[in-house]
């Protein structure tokens, strides 16, 4: 008999054991998939580099709206822009790019931007303007560069860029950052360059994101944070059904204790 209640009693500690082990690695697991950059060591004592994609100045695209400023020191040419003070001389809020890809600035003429940065524009413009205006200073920028955050993210939706550098980990930083309930592992970008969309996915858990040519964004692009599947079934599921599955999970656990208990008295 007391053999019998020994092994009944090792049999016990052996499933609390194992229960907990499982438990354990499955919140291990849990863990490891919403931290960033997993690969990298966390010892102090280690160092590990990672060459980034060079930066590359996105493309004036057709509809883009652009600020351009036309400015000459010489008080005999009245120029296009605005002042040091920021006072407009020539009111305007922005040129838009046309569907061939030029802009027309008033007393510069009609410019082909499309394909070209804002650097290469400025040169650009600067030739054109040279012919009225004595060392013109020119000064472009985009007033519409947004990149789109949605999904699994604190704040979602769409986010005015201040210059045109900005990366993928800025935008979901701007974000408010991922949920805990997103899938770090799976975050997909959409871009479309010349009538055709790119899907590309980042992993966020590898430190090769730096290496992606995708790594910076440009204009309009689209990002779609993909949330876990436990949250999408949650979100989608009956509630009333879930709580009743639950409750019916928790009694039978119960019973099945009271039983195992029973049985181990007898």
């Amino acid at each position: 008999m007391h053999n019998m209640l020994s092994g009944r009693y090792s049999n016990f500690i052996l499933l609390f054991i194992v229960l907990v082990y499982v438990s354990l690695n499955m919140a291990c697991s849990s863990g490891k998939k919403v931290v960033y950059f997993r690969d990298i060591p966390d010892s102090s004592r280690i160092e590990k580099t990672v060459t980034t994609v060079p930066y590359s100045e996105p493309t004036i695209q057709p509809n883009d709206n652009l600020f351009i400023s036309v400015e000459t020191i010489d008080q005999r040419n009245i120029a296009v822009g605005t002042t040091k003070e920021g006072q407009s001389k020539d009111a305007y809020s922005g040129y838009l790019v046309d569907q061939k890809g030029f802009i027309e600035v008033p007393l510069v003429g009609r410019v082909m931007l499309a394909g070209h940065t804002t650097s290469e524009a400025k040169e650009l413009i600067r030739t054109n303007a040279s012919k009225y205006f004595v060392d013109p200073i020119v000064n472009v920028r985009y007033l519409n560069f947004y990149v789109h955050v949605n999904g699994d993210v604190a704040k979602p939706g769409r986010i005015l860029v201040p210059d045109e550098r900005i990366s993928i980990l800025d935008a979901l930083s701007l974000a408010g950052d991922l949920n805990i309930t997103a899938r770090r592992d799976n975050v997909l970008l959409i871009r479309e360059e010349g009538g055709v969309k790119k899907f590309v996915r980042f992993n966020l858990n590898s430190s090769d994101i730096f290496k992606s040519p995708y790594f910076y964004l440009h204009n309009g692009d689209y990002i779609y944070a993909e949330p876990i599947k436990a949250k999408a079934r949650t979100a989608t599921s009956d509630t009333s059904k879930d709580r009743f599955i639950t409750l019916g999970s928790a009694a039978l656990s119960i019973i099945t204790v009271i039983l195992a208990i029973a049985n181990y008295n007898k």
